[in-house]
């Protein structure tokens, strides 16, 4: 077995390495922390790439390669104002939600003109600032280490019911002949059992209350650990200077979850893997835990809580920001398996 040169795998060493030398490095990596290597694969996404390749480790989890590099994270924004960070049609959109409903709604002009005055209101303008200063993280150069990175995240707390169990359960097998009846593909009681239709067989998964020292504990017993939020960011914005890693707006083409107007049957825009291959939900609802020297915390989302309250697409998606995070959340022993996920990281140290 090679030895692995450590600090070429830090950008932008790493990104200065032929193809043949990455692809060595890769090759390493597999033998070093006994993974299959899957394939190499060059991923791009919002201007961004990083040529990697993707493992399976003997649990069968996925595994992308994501270079080190010393980088700029959070996002300051004081001293500017808010129409200096979002367009004309973002704004109108963050007035939209503060705005009074009134009986004709057909009177267009005067509705414009009712956001035109909110976004002359000190008050309300001071109301964006204070969101955009308490509620995102600050800027500070950081050095992220190399790491191999799951793929996608994982659900928490729900368990798998074998098959054979599943056939055996006279109460289960009753609530998937009322399902059939009534042409349901799902059936969840709230904190309790699962049962869904996957190509034309169901399938089942129990709820267990999981704390979150027992989630940390099964995952370092296992030999992975859990992102830090500032490695968390840099997985999700490779060191973005705006708020998404496209930018400080909502792009109102895209199709995203939750939003009445563009959740449809098409192919949501962000559900893809992004420029180091890694599948971030960038859905408010799901938000990932990440770990900070003996703190539990969230990034990713707020469990729906700007959509859930009405306030539209842009308040609404400024959780799935990379720098997005409350301050003031509480967070308690036990996991909420409806909205929180995980995500195993190996850091790579030298050898």
């Amino acid at each position: 077995m090679n030895r692995i040169s450590t600090e070429k795998l830090y950008n932008p060493i790493y990104d200065s390495l032929s193809i043949s030398e990455k692809q060595e490095l890769l090759n390493n990596l597999a033998d070093t922390y006994d993974l299959d290597l899957l394939c190499f694969k060059e991923f791009t996404d919002f201007g961004k790439l990083t040529y990697t390749a993707e493992f399976r480790s003997k649990e069968g989890i996925e595994f992308v390669f994501v270079p080190g590099e010393c980088v700029k994270l959070g996002i300051d924004f004081k001293g500017r104002k808010p129409s200096e960070i979002f367009n004309e049609e973002n704004l109108y959109d963050l007035a939209y939600s503060f705005i009074d409903e009134y009986e004709d709604e057909t009177d267009i002009q005067d509705y414009i003109t009712r956001i035109k005055e909110k976004l002359e209101d000190d008050e309300f303008i001071s109301t964006i600032e204070d969101y955009l200063n308490n509620n995102f993280s600050k800027e500070e150069t950081v050095l992220i280490h190399p790491m191999l990175v799951q793929k996608d995240y994982s659900e928490t707390c729900w368990k798998d019911i074998l098959d054979d169990e599943l056939k055996e359960n006279k109460e289960w097998q009753k609530m998937i002949e009322d399902a059939e009846k009534k042409g349901i593909s799902e059936i969840t009681v709230h904190k309790s059992i699962c049962l869904y239709k996957e190509n034309g067989s169901w399938h089942g998964k129990l709820y267990r209350e999981t704390m979150f020292k027992e989630l940390l504990q099964g995952i370092t017993d296992t030999g992975f650990s859990l992102p830090t939020k500032r490695e968390w960011e840099y997985l999700a914005g490779k060191g973005c200077r705006s708020i998404f890693p496209w930018g400080n707006n909502m792009d109102f083409s895209m199709k995203l979850r939750h939003i009445e107007f563009m959740d449809d049957d098409e192919e949501y825009t962000l559900e893809k893997e992004n420029f180091f291959g890694l599948y971030i939900a960038d859905d408010p609802y799901c938000r990932e835990i990440v770990y900070d020297d003996g703190i539990f915390s969230y990034k990713g989302g707020d469990g729906g809580r700007n959509i859930c309250g009405g306030l539209g697409p842009v308040w609404g998606y400024f959780p799935v920001s990379p720098y997005f995070e409350e301050k003031d959340e509480e967070i308690g022993e036990y996991i909420n398996g409806g909205y929180d996920f995980f995500r195993r990281v190996i850091r790579i140290v030298k050898r």
